[in-house]
């Protein structure tokens, strides 16, 4: 064998070995770069029933093995959407899926991130700058240039580590702290107060889908607190969990529907239940796994029809089109554990699904 073909061979068994596949560009057939990262996100595109895996870029990629955060819909155009990274910062795809690019962004880390739904121009993203807990803004579709920092935590150590914003009043973003603090601005970040302090951090907030007045926290500890003003004022429900004969703890997921007002999820290594009273009153939802073996990692419900849910646990997904009494599966060959599901809310027939390492 000749030494150039040699030469040739290793580089594309190099390239091979490192998750990374190239095309070179050809100025006649039109042909462009494509690189490849891990299979940590992937679509569907017939509402859940199959997979495929979404990991081309046409931007090289800052690392090939990523691990999803957080993931957002552009509300006005249906092939956008943005994902946040544990490390490499941000992706967006402009195709749903078919492709993504990494966008350059202050940092690498990226817990939250938040975008208005009436001017998607405007993205937030909370990040962690010097071990500093920061939140920036962008007013220009994420691009590169376009980052403002609106909040600064005080000290080393405290991370913004959820990020919401209120979709009937956009200027209106919720942000819970590592440090158990929750914050709130209704200028856009212009000015914050600070207006609840948990037993534990907070990892997920969400809001009502008909009255954004109605707040859920869920705690790293499992617990749940509500307020029924906008974040004036916190009550838990644990209690009334505990009350219905169901397991007041071991929640690690959080969801409103997004059609009914006052429903409300919860899920984990005690399976799933609803509310249907902004959490006066709960039922069981029976998953078809072991929840105490394998943790719910992730609930998304359909946002034209509350009948179809699906939820990830380890390395599968389980879809339901009667509310939860039964169940189809999809199998994923992965390494990692889902923690992200999203129907597209413009298109429900489009979901993705993203995979965390440990």
């Amino acid at each position: 064998m000749k030494k150039g073909v040699v030469l040739v061979s290793f580089f594309l068994f190099s390239l091979v070995l490192s998750g990374c596949s190239l095309t070179s560009k050809n100025t006649t057939t039109g042909t462009v770069e494509q690189y490849t990262f891990s299979k940590s996100i992937w679509i569907s595109k017939d509402s859940g029933k199959t997979w495929k895996e979404s990991n081309v870029t046409l931007t090289k990629p800052r690392l090939t093995d990523i691990n999803p955060l957080n993931l957002v819909f552009d509300p006005q155009d249906q092939n956008v959407a943005y994902v946040g990274l544990r490390s490499g910062g941000i992706m967006k795809t402009t195709n749903r899926g078919d492709n993504w690019e990494f966008l350059t962004f202050k940092t690498d880390k990226v817990y939250g991130l938040a975008i208005n739904q009436t001017d998607p121009k405007t993205i937030y993203a909370s990040t962690v700058v010097k071990n500093r807990g920061k939140i920036f803004k962008n007013s220009n579709f994420g691009a590169n240039d376009a980052w403002t920092e609106i909040y600064t935590a005080a000290t080393n150590g405290p991370l913004t580590i959820q990020l919401v914003i209120d979709k009937k009043n956009p200027n209106t973003i919720y942000v819970a702290t590592s440090d158990n603090q929750v914050i709130k601005s209704v200028d856009g970040g212009v000015s914050w107060r600070n207006i609840f302090e948990a037993p534990s951090p907070v990892v997920k907030i969400s809001l009502d889908v008909k009255d954004s007045r109605l707040v859920y926290l869920l705690t790293k500890s499992g617990e749940v607190f509500f307020s029924s003003n906008g974040g004036d004022k916190f009550e838990s429900l644990t209690k009334k969990i505990t009350a219905t004969g169901l397991f007041g703890s071991g929640f690690n997921v959080i969801e409103t529907d997004p059609t009914h007002g006052k429903w409300i999820y919860l899920a984990g290594k005690t399976g799933i239940i609803r509310s249907k009273d902004a959490g006066d009153s709960w039922e069981a939802i029976v998953t078809l796994n072991n929840p105490d073996n394998s943790p719910v990692g992730a609930v998304a419900i359909n946002p034209r029809n509350s009948d179809e849910i699906i939820y990830g646990a380890q390395q599968a997904t389980y879809r339901s089109i009667d509310g939860g009494k039964n169940w189809s599966t999809s199998q994923f060959d992965l390494p990692k554990a889902v923690n992200i599901l999203e129907y597209n809310p413009l298109d429900p027939s489009i979901v993705y699904a993203g995979f965390s390492g440990n």
